[in-house]
Parts: structure tokens; sequence; C-alpha cells
């Protein structure tokens, strides 16, 4: 019995493809409870953080994504299983010690602290995962293989979450045994990744270390091994992501579209945290339509989202995703306009923001394959790493600066900041248009 669908998928695939699936069985417990969302709440309701602090848990998650391009470059010609367990035994040691933090307004701060540290490894592990997809999946399944994967990931952590939201309403201060369980598996998932292999790696870093000897005298070599001295210099970093952008215009126009999704969407996450928070009391609820409702919509359209990206690629279905986010901020804008002017109607503004959970969560069905694999529409396997390590790097930028952004203009125009992010999503839509309708009609992603 196939219940994990391998044998639909070429022959080469399906060794990796079980093994990964195994290794994210358990790896979902844990990335469910990094995520930034989570965190928000957690800091919120148990260590009664402020809208600030709140907020900061909110943007941890992208803004640790800033450090992505170090860690592509440090993927670029590097064993790549070697740097997923390192980053991965990374996330499980920090999470584990938040069994640590005390229950005071300082732990709020130390709790936003260890899980910053723990999506700095996390930004790690993506990073790698893409490009070891792009070593073991062909172009023509890997949508669709990206989907299962991330579907299952997605289900073991609405899992996750709704079990530690029923323990947390029972008592809070369980969060010092849920997280040290949480950091466990982790760790057995990443004993689980040992068995997958990334194909050609071998060959592949031979051919990096012959291209990096007879090319030493050149700093900007794309597929190279980078030293260390460009790893940590900001300066070399700036080149390197600089150089990408010149010499492939199409993708820093993906990425200006992609910018403008994203910053219309984290804009409004710590507003309808804090919403929440202020009039509905029960974690149950309030991860419901912050996550939960999001992830089961997310769950339930990414496979379809997975064939619709192999068929049509990237820039096509971005326009779809966009147009998803734009609507469901319609239904936000609607349900804070709502609770501002008339709070007697907060039941009708929930009911709305239900409806915007679950479109939130088909846009990001197809946003998370996008996120995921988007660059590799651009890229070739020798510089995988790179884009999507500026890809990553562009994603914390707008993490760091658009959560903070909107809770400055939530505190300003109150419910004006969803409509501020519905013409962004908007925006962008229109901009993925313009790139697709660009691309010649056989293209595909490679």
């Amino acid at each position: 019995m196939d219940l994990i669908g391998a044998r639909s998928l070429p022959y080469m695939t399906r060794r990796n493809y079980r093994y990964e699936f195994m290794h994210l069985l358990p790896w979902g417990v844990l990335a469910g409870l990094v995520e930034g969302n989570a965190c928000a709440v957690i800091v919120t309701k148990t260590f009664d953080a402020g809208p600030w602090l709140m907020t900061a848990a909110t943007a941890t998650p992208i803004g640790s994504l800033l450090i992505a391009s170090v860690w592509g470059m440090l993927a670029a010609g590097r064993p790549k299983l070697r740097l997923a367990t390192m980053f991965g035994s990374g996330v499980a040691l920090c999470v584990a010690t938040v069994a640590l933090i005390p229950s005071s307004p300082w732990g709020g701060v130390l709790f936003v602290t260890q899980m910053g540290c723990a999506q700095i490894f996390m930004a790690g592990v993506v990073t790698v995962r893409s490009s070891m997809w792009k070593h073991n999946y062909p172009g023509d399944v890997r949508g669709t293989i990206a989907a299962r994967l991330q579907a299952l990931r997605m289900l073991t952590g609405l899992g996750t979450i709704t079990l530690v939201s029923l323990l947390f309403d029972h008592d809070p201060g369980l969060y010092r045994f849920v997280y040290p369980l949480v950091a466990l598996s982790g760790l057995v998932a990443m004993v689980l990744l040992q068995r997958m292999h990334v194909r050609h790696e071998r060959r592949d870093l031979r051919n990096v270390q012959r291209i990096s000897r007879s090319t030493r005298a050149s700093d900007h070599e794309m597929g190279r091994r980078y030293d260390l001295n460009l790893l940590v210099s900001p300066k070399r970093v700036l080149a390197e992501l600089t150089n990408v952008v010149r010499n492939d215009h199409r993708f820093g126009r993906y990425l200006g579209a992609q910018m403008l999704l994203g910053a219309g969407v984290q804009m409004v996450a710590p507003a309808l945290v804090a919403l929440l928070a202020e009039h509905v009391a029960s974690y149950l609820y309030t991860f419901l339509l912050v996550d939960l409702l999001p992830n089961a919509f997310l769950f339930a359209t990414i496979r379809r989202w997975g064939k619709f990206l192999d068929t049509v690629g990237v820039t096509r279905m971005r326009v779809f995703t966009g147009a998803c986010a734009s609507f469901g901020l319609i239904c936000g804008t609607i349900a804070a306009w709502l609770v501002v002017k008339s709070p007697e109607y907060v039941h009708v503004a929930i009911g709305l923001l239900a409806i915007r959970a679950v479109f939130h969560g088909i846009h990001r069905g197809g946003g998370t394959l996008a996120w995921n694999l988007g660059h590799l529409h651009f890229a070739t396997r020798e510089n995988a790493e790179v884009y999507m390590g500026l890809h990553q790097t562009l994603t914390g930028m707008r993490g760091l600066t658009a959560p903070f952004l909107g809770t400055l203009l939530w505190s300003l125009t109150g419910w004006g900041v969803w409509g501020i992010a519905f013409m962004m999503c908007l925006g962008s839509s229109v901009w993925y248009y313009r790139l697709w309708r660009e691309e010649s009609p056989d293209h595909r992603p490679v």
C-alpha cells in the first residue's frame, strides 16, 4: 500500500521522498511551534507582553532571514546534509532552553530572544532544504513533491498548535514541559534525516573545487565555495547579492513584487493579534483565527497549488495567490472597521475574520510553494543557494520593518492599516501579471 504516493513519482526520486516524508513527521512538530504567529500569541497571553514586544515576536521569524544570504553562501559548495543537521540541531537547542524562562515580564523578552535565535537556525534549514530539492527532484514534479512535504509539515504543526493551545488554556505554565518535548521531536527528525542523500552532490563538489582553483582570482564567480572572509563581511555579501540582481533583471522585478505582497500581509499580523487579544480571551479561539484556520486551508489547497505550479510556472501562480490575499484583506478591513466603529458587532467581525483566515490560508498554500521554489524559476543548480539567500534576505528586511510599521499604523489609523495592506497586495498581483505576460507561452520552471 502506497499511503504517501511515492509510486506516482519518478523512480529516482522515491527513496529521498520517502525518507524526507518520515523526517518531516517529527520536524513539523518543532516547526509549528517556532513560527511567528504562535510565538506572538504565547508571549501576549503567557507573558503579558505589550504591543511592541508582541510585534517583535511576529517579526523575528521573518527578520531572521536577513542572515539567510550568509547561510546561502555557506551552503554553496559544501555538503548539504551536514549543514541541515547542524542548523536543525541549533533550532532544537534554542527551543529546549525555553523551559528555563521565568513567567515574568522579563520572561517575555527572553522568550522572544530565544525564539529569534531558533528562527535564525530555521532560516538555514529552509535555505539548505531548497538546495536539496533542486538536486533531488526534477522541475516537472518538484512543485507536486514540495506541496506534499509542506502539507505534511503543516498538518503536524496544526496538531501541535491545537494540543498546545488546549494545554495552555488549562495551565499556561506548562510551557516548561512542552518546549523540551518539542525540541526532542526535532532531534529525532535530525536522526531520520541522515538516511537521505543529495543526488550528484559528490560530482558537483568536485566541480566546484576545480572551478574554485582555476578562478581563484575572481570574487564573483557563481557556483564556487565561498570563503569565510566573504561570509562574515557585510560589504562582500552585499556585493554578491547586488551582482545577482544586476545580472538577472527579471528576478529583481519578481523580488519587488514579492516584497510588496509580503509586506502587505505582514503589516496586518500584529494588528490582528492585538485585536483578538482585546476581544477574545481563549488561547484556542485566538489560535484558531491566527494560525489554525489559515493552516487548515493551506493544507487543503497546497497540493492543488503544487500541480498548478508545475503546469503554469511561478509568475502566473503568484497572480492568483495575490488575488486571494487581497480578498482576505478586504474582509479584514471591514471586520476591523466594525470593531472600531461598532463594538456591539464584534461577533460579525469575528465571522469576517474567519473568512479572511480562509482566504489567507488559500493564499499561503500557493505562497508557501512559491516562497520555497520561486527563485528556482530563475536560478541554475549551481547558484540556487545564492538566489535563495538573496530572496530570504529581502524577506528578512520586510519582516523586520512591516510588522512594526503595521503596529504604528494601527495605533495611528486603526482599521486603515488593513486598507493600505489591501492596496499593496493588489498592486503586487498586477506586477506579477506583467511578468507572466512577458514570458514565452511554452516557458516552464527548470
